[in-house]
């Protein structure tokens, strides 16, 4: 079951990255307080208390997940936000 939770984990942080990221890219580009340090932290804790329910209601759900998503959410937002920031208006590359 350990190996299970951990692949299981792993899927939640890499699916809760990237679509956080690609939502922060096209849908927050023009959302200046949203780009703000505090964020990704933000961002990171409340889909940890989201997805704590689930852990806590789910056996194959474990916490670890749970705490693997809100860290790859987190990590999105911020990736996002640094995207957002080296790109201009309509989305090229800065010089």
């Amino acid at each position: 079951m350990g190996g299970f939770e951990l692949l299981l984990a792993g899927g939640a942080a890499y699916a809760g990255f990237k679509y956080t990221k690609r939502f922060v890219v096209s849908k927050l580009r023009f959302t200046p307080k949203f780009r703000r340090g505090a964020a990704p932290w933000v961002a990171g804790a409340g889909a940890l208390i989201v997805a704590a329910p689930l852990a806590a209601v789910l056996p194959v759900i474990g916490g670890l997940t749970a705490a693997a998503f809100g860290a790859g959410v987190a990590g999105g937002v911020h990736s996002g936000n640094r995207k957002v920031e080296s790109t201009n208006i309509w989305g090229d590359k800065r010089p």
